[in-house]
């Protein structure tokens, strides 16, 4: 089944997606982009709320991100997942190289996500394809496909079902698991090939308001049901056999 990951600026919003029913709580500031990192204070707060009942991922922002290096030297213990994006790489000759020393630099225990932008071109980021090769190469669990710019729609109105079911066949056999997000609403669940998908990735279908407003625990919930029963029952989340 299709596990639930939902994206929180702090602990207080890491105790509603608990209570809501996710599966992975992540660590990410809205303001600060798709992929904006939370201060390190905050993962530390998280974590310690979480305490070991869910796994715990973080957001680093991108790989030319000047605060990237201190980010990664305060990483904290219990962090299972941490996402690094490749925005603005295609205009950085060595970003493969540096991509690789990124990785290399977390801790043993993170396990590394690379993140594909279907909007790669606003991005200017890599090609999908070459960033699933070298994801492998370079041990990542997991590949993320998200939007980095929220206002220009949603995953499904960047990638055409053909491509996204190519992309997805791609990243599992090359042994990682498959995680969509980019501004999926609940309305969008039943387009998506949840057969497929280890995890779904969402904060703004689950806040309040716009993805800026607080995470609603009662939002998690509908979600997580609706997710259950779209999702191939049979199916375990391979997500916990990693």
């Amino acid at each position: 089944m299709t596990g639930l990951l939902v994206s929180v600026r702090d602990a207080r919003e890491a105790a509603a997606a608990l209570r809501g029913g996710a599966d992975v709580i992540d660590i990410k500031e809205p303001l600060h982009g798709s992929l904006g990192a939370a201060t390190p204070a905050c993962w530390r707060n998280v974590v310690r709320l979480v305490d070991q009942r869910l796994p715990v991922s973080v957001a680093l922002g991108e790989l030319a991100d000047s605060l990237l290096t201190d980010r990664l030297a305060e990483l904290p213990a219990g962090i299972f997942f941490a996402k690094l994006g490749l925005a603005g790489c295609v205009r950085q000759p060595d970003w493969e190289a540096r991509w690789e020393q990124a990785i290399a630099s977390l801790p043993a225990a993170v396990r590394p996500v690379a993140v594909v932008y279907a909007d790669e071109q606003r991005a200017e980021a890599p090609a999908a394809q070459r960033i699933v090769a070298l994801a492998a190469e370079l041990g990542c669990q997991a590949v993320l496909v998200d939007t980095f710019d929220k206002r220009a729609g949603s995953l499904l109105e960047h990638w055409t079902e053909q491509r996204l079911l190519g992309h997805l066949d791609e990243v599992a056999q090359a042994g990682m698991l498959t995680v969509l997000a980019g501004s999926l609403e609940a309305e969008l669940l039943p387009r998506l090939p949840l057969d497929r998908v280890d995890l779904l990735a969402v904060r703004g279908a689950v806040c309040r308001g716009d993805r800026t407003t607080a995470v609603d625990p009662r939002r998690v919930s509908q979600l997580a049901q609706q997710l259950a029963r779209l999702s191939p029952a049979d199916l375990p989340c391979s997500l916990f056999s990693q």
